[in-house]
């Protein structure tokens, strides 16, 4: 169940913090003048709201009078729902919204996973070499596969069947405080719990690096919200993007 926002109370600054933080993994976060911005030139305008707190970030391109006026503190937070800031800003500038839930790895322990009926392979010394023999995922590019399995895109665990890898979690965002997990999984090995087990191994990896660990995903991808429910991931709050 996602959270609804509690009567009364204010904006909590350390869920401020993270869904600042987040957007910046993503997006890329500055500050121009009085507005937010992200960096990313696809983006027209990101918002990311929690039960205490909301930001609005807009992308390169969109002018700042097109966020003047909007009601960003009128809504209680609905968790699901298009936010109407977001859907007034998207009738302006004629653009897409799309969202989905956004959680956060516990940071007073390890996550555990259920075990995986497949071997895992983690992004060390070993695990590296061993990814080395792997016959690259026909998804993958050649230039970004050798990019991840030499952990330059960062720590990655995967589930090995036949010589190829069939789920993958790895870092495609991440900066200096945080890193977003991704998930890849090969369309025959998906529902068979293997996405639980990859991700876990990839936090136990990752957190060695980051202080904070996200998890994100589509309103329409309920596979991919089982994972967060089944490791036991915390709900953020939702993030939503003008594209």
């Amino acid at each position: 169940m996602e959270p609804r926002e509690p009567t009364g109370g204010g904006v909590d600054s350390d869920e401020k913090r993270l869904l600042a933080l987040e957007i910046d993994v993503i997006f890329g976060l500055v500050a121009d003048g009085a507005q937010v911005r992200v960096r990313d030139r696809q983006i027209r305008a990101v918002w990311s709201w929690s039960p205490r707190a909301r930001l609005l970030a807009l992308g390169p391109s969109t002018a700042d009078d097109a966020a003047a006026g909007l009601p960003i503190d009128e809504q209680h937070y609905a968790p699901g729902e298009v936010p109407r800031v977001l859907a007034r800003l998207g009738e302006t500038l004629g653009a897409e919204v799309e969202g989905g839930p956004t959680y956060v790895f516990p940071e007073d322990r390890a996550i555990g996973g259920p075990d995986a009926a497949l071997p895992v392979i983690v992004s060390d010394v070993k695990g590296e070499q061993a990814a080395e023999r792997l016959m690259r995922p026909a998804d993958w590019e050649p230039g970004e596969w050798s990019e991840l399995i030499t952990g330059q895109r960062g720590e990655w665990a995967m589930a090995v069947h036949g010589g190829s890898p069939v789920s993958i979690c790895f870092s495609p965002a991440a900066n200096s405080v945080a890193a977003e997990a991704g998930i890849w999984t090969r369309e025959d090995f998906r529902g068979r719990r293997l996405a639980p087990a990859v991700v876990a191994a990839w936090s136990r990896r990752e957190r060695r690096n980051r202080e904070v660990l996200f998890y994100s995903t589509s309103a329409g991808n309920h596979a991919s919200r089982s994972v967060a429910r089944t490791l036991g991931l915390r709900p953020l709050g939702w993030l939503w993007k003008l594209l």
